[in-house]
């Protein structure tokens, strides 16, 4: 279980280091990805996986895509054999490709766009403020909640209390998790404190700007649905 919490928080996780891309331009794409998602033509979504896996590899953010990819084989094993049960082959296999297409693109976003200017681009399209601030808690948040349940279950571990069935260890587990979260939460509420989260207007230090592979990376993509469209 701490190896599966281990993979899913690299996958999750933020890179500074990284080339990031403008977040009103990856929200759009996202967004154009997950409508993708809804048809059944089986080339589109194999050539949606295969692009969204290039800009995976392009951006450096292969071992995060991978661990998030390896933390969901039980989820795709189980969902795939569900769908293999109930609507056969062709059914499991669309289940199986859309969660991958939407583990790699949740991956690739949440690697690429910083937090801080994502409240800045949604506040400058007039979100109110409390709203603004969501989406980048939950880009910091969730991978830091994963690391907190990752290293729940490794105290447990080493200390011996996890064997057994399940039901004896879970409440304890989930008991230290939720302390570990709470915790975290005092420290959520004074960084929301020191962001103005009271502050009816507030003001920036920098600007976001669009870059050339921002539009690159737009104007590939609307080349794809375009393509979509056309050939449908």
């Amino acid at each position: 279980m701490a190896f599966m919490l281990r993979r899913v928080y690299q996958g999750f996780l933020f890179h500074p280091d990284a080339v990031h891309v403008h977040p009103l331009v990856g929200m759009l794409i996202l967004g154009l990805q997950f409508i993708i998602l809804i048809g059944n033509d089986p080339m589109i979504l194999i050539f949606l996986l295969v692009l969204v896996g290039f800009e995976n590899i392009s951006f450096n953010n292969t071992r995060g895509s991978l661990s998030l990819l390896r933390a969901i084989i039980p989820l795709l094993i189980f969902l795939g054999g569900v769908s293999f049960v109930f609507g056969g082959l062709i059914q499991a296999f669309f289940v199986v490709l859309r969660l991958l297409i939407g583990a790699l693109s949740c991956s690739f976003f949440f690697a690429v766009t910083n937090p801080s200017d994502l409240t800045r681009i949604l506040e400058k399209c007039k979100v109110p403020t409390k709203w603004a601030l969501l989406p980048a808690l939950a880009l910091t948040m969730v991978p830091r909640v994963a690391k907190d349940a990752e290293e729940t279950f490794e105290t447990l571990t080493l200390r011996g209390e996890i064997s057994g069935f399940f039901l004896k260890w879970l409440p304890k587990a989930l008991a230290i998790f939720v302390a570990s979260v709470l915790y975290r939460s005092e420290f959520l509420a004074q960084s929301l404190y020191f962001r103005g989260l009271a502050i009816q207007k507030r003001t920036h230090y920098r600007l976001v700007p669009f870059r050339k592979i921002d539009l690159l990376r737009l104007f590939t993509w609307l080349i794809f649905v375009s393509l979509i469209f056309i050939v449908g």
